[in-house]
């Protein structure tokens, strides 16, 4: 079962929320180059050396891989529009 953009939208939203700009960046830029999987493995590890606790870096493990499924779900665009909403939630 294929996801609607607006839930998984909602979903990468409240899983960043109050998370660090950088590291926010950081898995955006991950999750603009490599597939769901190792999204997931390399948010985990970015989140880790930020020093985000084991149990929030599952949450923004989460968030890039779900940033990884817009992209190839529903195209480049799609994803720019919501990273670009993230951008503006972080001023």
């Amino acid at each position: 079962m294929k996801r609607s953009f607006e839930e998984i939208s909602l979903r990468v939203r409240s899983l960043f929320h109050g998370k660090d700009r950088d590291l926010v960046r950081e898995c955006v830029s991950i999750a603009a180059e490599k597939a769901p999987s190792s999204a997931f493995d390399l948010g985990t590890r970015a989140a880790m050396l930020a020093g985000v606790d084991e149990f929030r870096a599952r949450g923004v493990a989460k968030a890039t891989r779900w940033l990884a499924v817009i992209r190839r779900d529903y195209g480049i665009e799609k994803f720019n529009q919501l990273t670009g909403t993230l951008a503006k939630e972080e001023t």
